[in-house]
């Protein structure tokens, strides 16, 4: 488990299925990722697949707990190439109360990309239409690298984040 900021980063398990469906089918919170099958069986049979993945060290899937221990998101390490990886399959709770844990997890991640995991780059995709998304990353200073009908797809390294976090340090403490 990693902890930071009143956030832990708890591996997902077969048990955290439900809530993995949850929130990826939920109407709002599905608008801007990949469609999800609600079957709870396949979840889990996912996760089983995953978790040996996980064990090779080739993938993160993270269940996000608050100061109260509370599942509220989830967030994903993948794709490992030389010196860099993709996050996403980031969801959180439809009507969080506490958005600005949002913020902290975000900043977690990438901070164990960076920090934890010594890698140099990492690389994500933001639906188009999902212009609060964009807006907050261009905060941290990315790259589009390119662009589909549907996405930008960002690359952001260790200086931008850091420069970029200083935007955001009030807040983490």
């Amino acid at each position: 488990m990693y902890q930071k900021y009143g956030i832990q980063l708890k591996p997902v398990e077969e048990s955290d299925a439900d809530f993995i469906i949850e929130l990826r089918t939920n109407n709002q919170k599905s608008r801007f990722i990949s469609a999800t099958n609600p079957d709870v069986t396949q979840q889990k049979e996912w996760i089983k697949d995953y978790k040996i993945r996980e064990k090779k060290g080739e993938e993160f899937y993270f269940i996000a707990l608050d100061e109260n221990n509370e599942k509220f998101a989830t967030y994903r390490i993948y794709n490992f190439q030389k010196n860099s990886v993709e996050i996403g399959s980031f969801v959180s709770k439809p009507n969080y109360d506490k958005p600005i844990n949002i913020v902290k997890l975000d900043i977690m991640i990438k901070e164990y990309v960076f920090n934890v995991l010594q890698l140099e780059n990492l690389h994500f995709e933001v639906r188009k239409l999902n212009m609060s998304v964009i807006k907050y990353h261009k905060k941290f200073y990315p790259k589009i690298t390119s662009e589909d009908e549907l996405n930008y797809y960002f690359s952001l390294n260790k200086s931008e984040f850091e420069r970029g976090k200083q935007n955001f340090i009030k807040m983490l403490n």
